[in-house]
């Protein structure tokens, strides 16, 4: 008799680019989604973000995004909904994962929408899985695991290249390790509309 097999998981490996400000004022100005199912990419998402107030000057060098670029592109609010959906029920992945779920749960929660998925670091479970190599950053592990080179700092393209980091691991090591590496499992797992009006 074989042994039952664990649950596929699904994932949503997610980067955002952002305007750098601090505290409230950073905004997101760009969104990348990649959707796996196990170790299957099986949808995306991208677009840029108008976040109505000013990149700083270092971050539209560190990426490229000008304020021209972003000027007339959808805000948050009218991706929202789509963005919500996507990520719905699924595990939470990013390099770095505190920070980019910080953003989004903070534009989400501008809009009514209470996130607060589980979550999976590629920097905390590449140094498990992956030990003894030189650097973590997203770009010097990429070099190191032999995966191919990117355009560094655009959201679509550090989503794709952690995905492919997620997807080696999981090769490596099954779901069942995978999912020991995953925080806040507790919580529920479905976006949800809040009531402005309650307290």
């Amino acid at each position: 008799m074989t042994a039952p097999q664990p649950e596929l998981l699904k994932f949503a490996v997610v980067d955002v680019e952002t305007t750098g400000g601090a505290g409230d004022a950073n905004r997101i100005t760009e969104i990348g989604i990649a959707l796996l199912d196990g170790d299957e990419q099986v949808g995306e998402f991208h677009s840029l973000v108008d976040p109505g107030v000013p990149i700083t000057p270092f971050v539209k060098n560190l990426t490229g995004i000008t304020d021209e670029m972003v000027s007339g592109q959808p805000q948050f609010q009218a991706l929202a909904e789509k963005i919500a959906e996507l990520l719905d029920g699924r595990i939470f992945v990013a390099h770095n994962v505190q920070f980019d779920c910080r953003m989004v749960r903070t534009e989400l929660k501008r809009c009514c929408v209470k996130f607060d998925p589980p979550r999976l670091c590629t920097v905390k479970t590449s140094r498990k899985f992956f030990p003894g190599l030189p650097s973590y950053s997203l770009h010097n592990l990429t070099d190191s695991l032999g995966l191919s080179d990117f355009r560094h700092h655009r959201a679509m393209d550090d989503t794709l290249a952690c995905a492919e980091i997620l997807k080696l691991a999981y090769r490596k090591v099954g779901p069942e390790r995978i999912l020991k590496e995953v925080k806040n499992l507790s919580t529920p797992k479905k976006a949800r509309v809040l009531n402005p009006k309650a307290q």
